[in-house]
């Protein structure tokens, strides 16, 4: 077996490989499944910028500061 032998090396031995683990089961219960169906509803409800907006239909009513500070602490 030199490098210039006529036969190829034989291949390595390689285990089989396991089985394949089975399916996760499947909730069978119907208030199961309701409960996590109501729970990603009021999950997507509670997202979106509904949340952030800070003012009325008024908008801001409150007077602009205009003027600035010309000492620390005033």
């Amino acid at each position: 077996m030199g490098i210039f032998s006529p036969s190829s090396p034989s291949a390595p031995y390689v285990p089989p490989l396991p089985a394949a683990p089975p399916p996760p089961p499947t909730p069978v219960d119907k208030a199961a499944e309701d409960a996590a169906n109501q729970t990603k509803a009021r999950l997507a409800a509670a997202g979106g910028v509904g949340g952030t907006i800070l003012t009325g239909g008024q908008g801001v009513t409150a007077p602009a500061q205009t003027t600035f500070k010309t000492l620390l602490g005033q």
